[in-house]
């Protein structure tokens, strides 16, 4: 039977259960929303009521502000002998015998190279011929002489004639020195046609072989004094003034650390580094001239401020950091710094903290300005 066909007092009894059920599902819908949101509202105030969030626990440590920090600096020389020269002859000729090799050991006085001496021996034979001619004549004026004075005195001589056989006398002497001078002067130059070593040393470089036309200071033979190296290097001035000579200072040299003399340091600056050289005075070995090491000192900073450790440190604004602090109420605080040097481990640090400050060391993203901390060391 449809809806239409039914008596209207049922349809109306029908559409009324309806509303009926409807509402009554509503309000029970309402009745579970308002009851769960009741339980728990008196949950959380309970929660609330009862629970008290701990301070958080922190190491801190008391920084002790200072006036200044020492800062290890590395400078780069070099090794040097204690003399170098390039040895050549004074004047020109053509190199007959080369006498030494690259690296060998020489002594002072002993030849290194000779140059051609047949043209200064021929001259050098032409002056001996020539003093003993005159030598002969000398020997003739001087019996002349002799006579013309005997036959004076008995005055069967002119004075005149005595005269001059005693002035041909002395002439000849005269020539006789003159000879014997340029003969010295030859024997200067033959010697000076060989090359001897200045010094104890070694053959560093052979720059000429034999048969070669050199002239007159033309490197031969680079020689290197033996003995103690000496090893150069540039430092700031204010850093090289602090230093005096005979002081020991360390040196790193393939691999190993020496002890080295300061020896003398120069009074002028490089015009191109602006550095001060040192000269310092190296253990007596077997060194390598020309090779590197480098020099350890310490540098005393002047500067007011405290070390902190790195982790200490957190990142703030326009180039700055901060460190968190331990305030008197046991509440975290922030101080900013700045960092003037760090290492490894540690940081030195100029801010607006106090001496005796208490900053938390280690961990700072776990805390906030404000929060409140407990101590758990120092």
């Amino acid at each position: 039977m449809s809806d239409v066909s039914k008596p209207l007092w049922r349809r109306v009894l029908r559409r009324t259960g309806i509303l009926v059920s409807t509402v009554a599902t509503a309000a029970l819908a309402v009745g579970m929303v308002a009851g769960g949101s009741s339980l728990l509202s008196a949950r959380a105030v309970k929660i609330d009521a009862g629970t008290v969030a701990p301070p958080t626990p922190v190491r801190v440590q008391s920084l002790e502000v200072v006036s200044g920090y020492q800062v290890p600096r590395r400078f780069v020389g070099q090794i040097e002998p204690p003399r170098k020269t390039d040895i050549g002859f004074e004047q020109g000729g053509t190199v007959t015998s080369v006498l030494v090799e690259e690296g060998q050991t020489v002594t002072k006085g002993q030849i290194l190279a000779r140059l051609d001496t047949r043209s200064l021996e021929n001259q050098r034979d032409v002056q001996i011929a020539v003093r003993q001619s005159l030598e002969a004549q000398a020997e003739l004026a001087k019996l002349t002489t002799e006579r013309q004075q005997a036959l004076e005195a008995r005055g069967f001589s002119a004075t005149q004639a005595f005269d001059q056989a005693r002035l041909t006398l002395a002439g000849l002497e005269a020539q006789i020195v003159q000879t014997e001078a340029t003969i010295a002067g030859i024997e200067i130059t033959l010697d000076k046609t060989m090359i001897r070593a200045p010094f104890d040393g070694r053959i560093g470089a052979r720059l000429i072989d034999e048969g070669t036309t050199v002239g007159g200071g033309t490197p031969i033979v680079t020689l290197f004094e033996a003995g103690p190296a000496r090893m150069r290097v540039g430092l700031p001035p204010d850093l090289a003034a602090t230093l005096t000579p005979g002081a020991e200072i360390a040196v790193r040299l393939a691999g190993q650390t020496l002890t080295a003399r300061l020896d003398s340091l120069r009074p002028d600056l490089d015009p191109r580094t602006r550095t001060r050289a040192v000269i310092l005075t190296l253990e007596p070995t077997d060194w390598i001239y020309g090779q590197t090491a480098s020099v350890e000192l310490v540098e005393q900073v002047v500067a007011r401020g405290a070390w902190v450790p790195l982790p200490a440190l957190k990142e703030g604004t326009r180039g700055l950091w901060t460190v968190l602090t331990m305030r008197p109420d046991g509440r975290a605080g922030q101080e900013a710094v700045e960092v003037l040097y760090a290492d490894e481990n540690r940081a030195f640090v100029r801010g607006t903290f106090q001496d005796g400050t208490h900053i938390i060391d280690s961990g700072p993203h776990r805390v906030i300005q404000g929060q409140q901390i407990a101590k758990i060391g120092e």
